[in-house]
């Protein structure tokens, strides 16, 4: 094993001494543009060391796009951290990952990185022109399975890509392999201006069971999240922030009508169960008209719950949701234009939220620490049913920009807790 990470003086002299360890296995080199003797020349000679050392089982270097060489194609490695980036200062944690690209630039190396992708892990990725990742779709002719690649994958980075349309994409699998994505730990998609569609795969083919954090940040082309039966496998999930989607109409939708838009699946028979989702975070999508297409719906863990800028968003909760949350501490709910209830039943003939309004059903908080509400002018009713007086303990209330609420809640004895405004 050689180790240079922390050499600044890293030179040709290392590359001599380098060239002459036919045996070595594991290589660790420096960011090779921050070595103060290192010239432009040295930085391509590296990669004629690396192919000439025919042992090598672990690397990891750092190098500008600038300084990779076009033609250049990485040998198959046990393990490796791989950066092709340009700027030095945005690093991604690799999250225990063994085997990480990280590439910034607009053209993907496929072809140099072909030899990885059958195992690789991490795999982060900013600046790119195309409208598909190569290595994440058959829209073309692979070297590489890309059901393979999607099985392997454990975390998923992709920022500033202004022509990306789809993220994960395949029109055929074979039928007796292992669910794709059913790996996949965290998935973070951040300021893609075009991307319509994260999953265009069979959906019985894919599992995202193993998924535990998922960060939609600025795809202000997307109008939902999951389809039903995507959304059932995601028994791991545990945090959900969504921000700067315009177009984001719902979180869990179903099949795309005869005229484009996204019909929603309330069915009975049809229920949802996110066993360890602890935070949900829903900020500035202002097409957002509801979270969840179902009435039963379970978040048994849910802690922390925020929701910001959703000024088409009417109501929040069933009435059969709201009782699962048992563990709920912060609910922040602000500029939300046409919240007119935070727990409904079903939309009424004439497209009226019906409340569930029953008093012989109580609900309890026994968690509840603050209720944050702040300018949602429409809202008339927080909890329409009668609230037990444990649930109550401990709250901190801050409601304020709301004109014509009319009631908090009603606590189980019947007496009643009246908001006053001025």
């Amino acid at each position: 094993m050689l180790d240079l990470t922390g050499c600044e003086f890293y030179s040709s002299f290392s590359l001599n001494v380098i060239r002459r360890l036919s045996q070595l296995e594991e290589l660790y080199l420096p960011v090779l543009e921050h070595c103060i003797a290192v010239q432009p020349t040295e930085t391509n000679d590296i990669f004629l060391v690396i192919k000439s050392l025919t042992r090598l089982r672990r690397l990891k270097l750092w190098v500008s796009p600038l300084h990779f060489p076009p033609d250049f194609d990485f040998p198959e490695l046990e393990d490796y951290h791989i950066f092709i980036i340009r700027a030095w200062t945005v690093f991604h944690r690799i999250f225990n990952a063994a085997r990480s690209l990280h590439i910034n630039q607009e053209v993907f190396p496929y072809n140099a990185v072909s030899q990885l992708l059958g195992n690789l892990e991490s795999l982060v990725v900013s600046g790119i022109k195309d409208e598909y990742l190569e290595c994440l779709t058959n829209k073309t002719q692979q070297k590489v399975s890309v059901s393979m690649i999607l099985r392997n994958l454990k975390q998923v980075t992709i920022k500033h890509c202004s022509n990306l349309k789809v993220v994960f994409q395949m029109e055929e699998v074979e039928e007796n392999g292992a669910p794709l994505l059913s790996n996949l730990k965290i998935l973070r998609l951040q300021s893609l201006p075009d991307l319509s569609c994260i999953w265009e795969l069979p959906t019985q083919h894919v599992r995202l069971e193993s998924l535990v954090e998922l960060t939609i940040r600025e795809c202000p082309a997307l109008k939902s999240l999951f389809s039903l039966s995507l959304a059932q496998s995601l028994v791991l999930l545990e945090k959900l922030d969504i921000m700067y989607c315009d177009e984001l109409k719902q979180i869990v939708a179903e099949l795309e009508g005869d005229e484009g838009e996204i019909s929603s699946t309330i069915n009975s028979h049809n229920s949802l169960c996110f066993p360890k989702l602890a935070a949900l975070d829903i900020s500035f999508c202002r097409r957002l008209e509801y979270i969840f297409p179902t009435q039963h719906v379970s978040l048994e863990s849910l802690v922390y719950l925020t929701i910001l800028h959703c000024p088409r968003l009417k109501s929040l909760f069933s009435l059969s949701l709201v009782q699962s949350l048992v563990l709920l501490e912060e609910l922040d709910i602000r500029y939300c234009d046409e919240l007119k209830q935070i727990v409904t039943e079903l939309e009424g003939d004439e497209g009226e939220i019906s409340s569930a309004i029953n008093s012989h059903t109580s609900l309890c908080f026994p968690k509840l620490t603050k209720l944050n509400i702040l300018s949602c002018p429409r809202l008339k009713y927080i909890f329409p049913t009668s609230l037990a007086s444990n649930g109550l303990q401990g709250l901190t209330l801050d409601i304020r920009g709301c004109p014509k609420l009319k009631q908090v809640f009603r606590v189980a004895n019947d007496s009643m807790l009246q908001y006053q405004h001025s």
